[in-house]
Order: structure tokens, then C-alpha cells, then sequence
């Protein structure tokens, strides 16, 4: 059973404080990188780019049973969101995560996830 509190006490100072630093924040970036992180296709594309740095649209469609115009479609996504970002060799396109703190940010992700599946 979860634990509520048994009377009604608003701490205004503690409020207002933070009432004050969210009128001061724009949590836009945060959102975008939600929806980055929210598909299914994606976190499979960041656990793939994550393993072996740089792969081709055609293994990481292949990696999603999806079409090319589907996977590409997510690669857009995280590259116009700078997630990731590719590089043409010819006629082959390959993607890669766009930076070290995306990076890094991915092995905690991963790291979180297998932490909350062990709890669960």
C-alpha cells in the first residue's frame, strides 16, 4: 500500500522556489529527446549504433524487420534532433551516434533499464 500524507501542509517557501526555476526552464529539449527514447525501433537503433558504432540503413533495417523508408524515417528523426549522424560511402549510407554524451548517455539508459528489470 502506498504512503500519503494523512493531512494537507503546503510548505510555500519550497514551492515557490521551485515554482520560480520552472518559469526559468524550457523543457523542450528534454521532451525531444522523450519522444528519442519512447519507440521501440529507436532504442533498438541506439542499443545497435551503441554496440557497433556505426552501422548501414540496410543492417539496421534489417535489425527491425522494417523497411529502409521506415528505418530511415527514425534515422531522420535522431539526426534532426542530433542523436545521431551519417556519413555516405558510395551508395551506402551509415549512421552513428552523433557524440560521446550520447553516447554515454545511452550505456545509462541501458544500464537503468537492466537495474529496473532486475527490481521488478
Amino acid at each position: 500500500m502506498e504512503k500519503v500524507c494523512q493531512v494537507t501542509i503546503v510548505h510555500k517557501e519550497k514551492v515557490n522556489v521551485i515554482k520560480k526555476k520552472l518559469d526559468q526552464k524550457d523543457f523542450s529539449n528534454l521532451l525531444v529527446l522523450g519522444k528519442c527514447f519512447s519507440d521501440s525501433s529507436r532504442i533498438k537503433i541506439f542499443y545497435a549504433l551503441e554496440t557497433y558504432k556505426e552501422m548501414c540503413v540496410c543492417d539496421l533495417a534489417e535489425l527491425l524487420d522494417a523497411s529502409i523508408a521506415t528505418t530511415s524515417h527514425h534515422l531522420r528523426f535522431l539526426k534532426k534532433h542530433g542523436m545521431a549522424k551519417s556519413r555516405q560511402d558510395g551508395k551506402v549510407v551509415y549512421y552513428s551516434l552523433a557524440n560521446e554524451d550520447i553516447l554515454s548517455a545511452i550505456h545509462v539508459f541501458l544500464k537503468l533499464s537492466e537495474n529496473l528489470s532486475m527490481k521488478s
